[in-house]
């Protein structure tokens, strides 16, 4: 029996798959410019698989799966594409790939769905012969000589340790990290299989597991110049009125973001490092510097904002702390200045930001 521990948001649960999975036809394996596709579910699911030679500006052998029939119910269309060795066995991560995708159309007929920034994490049976792997999902982007549903996922495979690293500090720190070892900005949306962990053994050194975390739906914040713009959607007005609340007075906590979709550099941080560091596009000048988390600490003596690992904190006193729970319990805009001449803006956007999750305080 195969056991897969779901993680959406941070909330776990267990579900038993089919003992005796179904067998899957027989499959053709694809080539470039030719896909091949299967029924995971017969008339609810299929799965394409497009095969490349290049993907993102990098070469290799590349298997892409997408998904149609799971916004039927709900649940954004899924893409994981994989680059193979030359010992892998296609075939054989198709009819992995496709069990698994049938799991999730049975989760979101149940209600269970993923959404950016989100992760999945297994159980002792995980996918392609490990054990408590994951997937985290983010944002598809194109593929060339693909056709991809309309706001469809990137599903990027971990292992056990950088599962657990997402669930601690954010799925966004982990693939911030996953983009400085491939050097791809902001982060691959494919996986290597043979790629060496980038959690380590010292991540409780991060000072984000001192403090209680949260999850923020469509939030992340972009610096530019002496400028912080913290970008929040209106729908998590509520959500972030009661995790404000239910703090004692005075504790600092940390709202765990996405990287702005206007950045052109993100910060990445790994323990025991010594200053700030960035990634970046090709050619990019860095101006609009996006990050990870914002550390809040409210009982200071001034206002003041710095960059802290893979983010900001921002630390305020008790007046200035005071305009900003009150703008974010009524979802107002606020323009706040701190020291060093830095000015905050809290902005409200009118609809739902692309790379949204779920507000969870773990």
């Amino acid at each position: 029996m195969s056991v897969w521990s779901k993680l959406f948001g941070g909330k776990a649960e267990v579900v038993a798959a089919e003992s005796s999975p179904r067998p899957l036809p027989s499959f053709v394996v694809p080539s470039p410019g030719s896909p091949s596709t299967l029924a995971a579910i017969p008339g609810k699911l299929a799965v394409t698989f497009h095969a490349h030679d290049a993907l993102e500006g990098s070469v290799g052998n590349f298997l892409s799966a997408v998904t149609h029939g799971l916004s039927k119910h709900r649940q954004r269309e899924l893409v994981v594409t994989l680059r193979l060795s030359a010992n892998d066995d296609a075939a054989e991560k198709a009819h992995e790939l496709s069990r698994f995708f049938a799991t999730v159309h049975h989760w979101a007929r149940q209600g269970q769905l993923v959404n950016a920034g989100e992760l999945t994490q297994f159980g002792a049976r995980g996918l392609f012969g490990q054990s408590d792997n994951g997937l985290l999902y983010t944002t598809a982007r194109a593929i060339g000589g693909v056709d991809l549903p309309a706001r469809a996922l990137a599903a990027v495979l971990v292992d056990r340790a950088e599962a657990r690293l997402a669930m601690d500090c954010g799925v966004y720190r982990v693939l911030t990290r996953i983009g400085e070892y491939q050097r791809h900005f902001p982060n691959p949306t494919w996986s290597d299989l043979e790629r060496p962990s980038v959690a380590t053994l010292h991540e409780s050194e991060s000072l984000l597991a001192k403090v209680r975390r949260a999850r923020t739906r469509a939030a992340s914040f972009v610096v530019e110049g002496k400028r912080l713009r913290v970008l929040l959607s209106r729908e998590v007005r509520a959500d972030l009125r009661s995790s404000v609340a239910s703090l004692p007075p005075g504790a600092p906590f940390a709202l765990l973001t996405a990287p702005a979709l206007s950045a052109n550099a993100v910060l990445v941080w790994h323990p025991g490092q010594k200053a700030p560091r960035a990634i970046s596009s090709d050619g990019s000048d860095g101006s609009r510097l996006s990050g990870c988390c914002l550390l809040i600490a409210p009982g200071g003596q001034k206002d003041q904002a710095r960059i802290m690992e893979d983010g900001y904190s921002l630390l305020f006193s008790d007046e200035s702390w005071a305009l900003v729970s009150a703008a974010l319990g009524a979802a107002k805009p606020l323009k706040l200045r701190m020291a060093d001449e830095i000015v905050l803006e809290l902005e409200w956007q009118s609809e739902e930001l692309p790379d949204s999750h779920e507000l969870l305080a773990q």
